[in-house]
Order: structure tokens, then C-alpha cells, then sequence
């Protein structure tokens, strides 16, 4: 059984991101991202930091509290390569990329 610190050191190279990067897009400190991710460190702190790095590793409360609920599949290298330049964009190009990418979707499976 792995600990919530490696769940969250798992999940981050999962979605091919470092520390340095996680920090930036959590508006958190380095060292806050390295202590989450040591068995030694603390965890986040509050219910929102549990909540938006979650979000960003793409893994639900349950698996990174529990454990038990593994994320749904495991992500192939392409696969991991657009979720990591996905989570580089702003929040507006994110949506614009989903609404283009939906759109193209459905143009191929017409």
C-alpha cells in the first residue's frame, strides 16, 4: 500500500510534470510540493490544496486520501505528452483547445 506522499509523487510523473512545474501552477512554494510528496513532510494543508492538486494530477480525492480508488486507466506516452502541454496553457486556452478539439471529433466521426 503506498502513502498519500507517494500517491501524490506517483500521480504528478504520471501526468509528466516536475515539482518546479507543479509549484508554479499551484502557486505554492517548491519545497511545499517536495514536503507533500515526503513521507517525513507534511501534507496539504487545507481541503482547497487537496482539492486543486488533485485537479492538476488528474486523480480523484478518494484515491490520493485512500488509496483505494485507482485512477480509471493508465495514460499512454502520447496520452501523457498532451495532458502535460494541456496543463501548460491558461485556463481560457484550455477551453478554447476542448472546444476545438470536440469540434474536430466530431467532424472525423461524422
Amino acid at each position: 500500500m503506498t502513502t498519500r506522499a507517494e500517491r501524490l509523487k506517483q500521480a504528478r510523473t504520471r501526468v509528466n510534470m516536475t515539482q518546479v512545474e507543479a509549484a508554479k501552477r499551484l502557486a505554492k512554494a517548491v519545497s511545499t510540493i517536495k514536503g507533500w510528496e515526503s513521507n517525513q513532510g507534511a501534507e496539504p494543508a487545507t481541503l482547497n490544496d487537496v482539492s486543486r492538486v488533485c485537479k492538476l494530477y488528474n486523480i480523484s480525492i478518494d484515491y490520493y486520501v485512500n488509496g483505494s480508488a485507482e485512477p480509471s486507466e493508465e495514460l499512454t506516452k502520447e496520452q501523457r505528452r498532451m495532458l502535460s502541454a494541456f496543463n501548460q496553457l491558461s485556463p481560457a486556452s484550455q477551453k478554447a483547445l476542448m472546444l476545438a478539439m470536440e469540434q474536430l471529433a466530431k467532424e472525423i466521426t461524422s
